[in-house]
């Protein structure tokens, strides 16, 4: 009996063997089910660049513009991943919030104010033009793709046919038929303006879904941030005074939402407001910051 009391302890005592140490730090990456940025926007080079190690994602940002989208997009990629599953993928909300937060804080570190505020400016032109036209721009490219399917249809249809049967390989005047290379080369410029539509298409989808999480009836999307603002409560006899400054400049009716909150403790500003608040708060901020060292230059000289 004492023998076989002890194989249940054998066998537990080999099976622990088995299993990793640490099993929620050894699990599998759960899979990415974001969409990939369409194929037109990854050839065009990104014009900012963004490894954070703390989350071990490259972040990428593009200025896009063509003739229905003209907006930044945010594209990643997860270094968590396995390499043969480390892909560009459109950012989530979440995501190009926080991509957004980290690249205007690098612009901050090195000096390049001009550079954030021409962010803000056209960040929130950008937002209001595009939400009155995203709906609109959707159908039209929605018909546009319809349209542009058929006509590959049809000379797919086509170019089959002279190659099953032969015939009409260098054309015909009297059912005005073009050659059949020409035909095939029509095809292809089809097949393009087919793939580049959709890739639009799946772009200002994207946005779309973006302006409905953060503008949803019934409900107000916020974010948190903080910033400091040790330098600047110099000039002020209490902190609460800044904060009365920023709700009476910055947007004054947003301040009363609920869940709206900012404070000032310890020489950092903390808020919990809708993204376009936040940036325009970040923007007063480095204005203020901006007219202090120029009183101080000024005092020197």
């Amino acid at each position: 009996m004492r023998l076989w009391g002890a194989v249940p302890v054998l066998m537990l005592a080999a099976l622990a063997g088995c299993f990793p140490e640490n099993t929620w730090s050894d699990r599998i990456p759960p899979k990415e089910e974001e969409p990939e940025p369409p194929e037109h926007l990854l050839r065009k080079q990104a014009d900012f660049r963004l490894f954070d190690p703390s989350v071990r994602k490259e972040f990428f940002l593009y200025f896009y513009e063509d003739e229905l989208v003209n907006q930044e997009i945010v594209t990643v990629i997860n270094h968590a991943l396995p390499m043969s599953d480390r892909r560009p993928r459109m950012a989530t909300r979440e995501e190009h919030d926080y991509a957004v937060r980290i690249f205007m804080e690098d612009w901050r570190a090195r000096g390049q104010t001009e550079k954030i505020r021409y962010f803000n400016e056209k960040y929130s032109q950008e937002v209001s033009r595009m939400n009155t036209l995203l709906d609109e721009k959707i159908d039209y490219k929605e018909r546009e793709i319809r349209e542009l399917e058929n006509h590959r249809l049809v000379l797919q249809a086509d170019v089959k046919s002279r190659q099953m049967t032969g015939a009409y390989a260098g054309g015909d005047d009297k059912f005005k038929l073009v050659e059949g290379p020409v035909a095939e080369r029509e095809l292809a410029r089809a097949e393009r303006a087919l793939l580049l539509a959709q890739g639009q298409l799946m772009l200002l989808q994207y946005l779309r879904d973006q302006r409905n999480s953060e503008y949803a009836r019934h409900s107000l999307v916020l974010t948190e941030d903080s910033m400091s603002v040790q330098d600047l409560l110099e000039i002020y006899p209490a902190p609460e005074r800044l904060v009365q400054e920023i709700c009476q400049r910055v947007q004054p009716s947003s301040w009363q939402r609920p869940g709206v909150r900012i404070s000032v403790a310890a020489g950092t500003l903390s808020l919990t407001q809708s993204r376009d608040v936040v940036l325009n708060v970040r923007e007063y901020v480095e204005r203020l910051r901006d007219d202090l060292e120029s009183r101080k230059k000024a005092a020197k000289q």
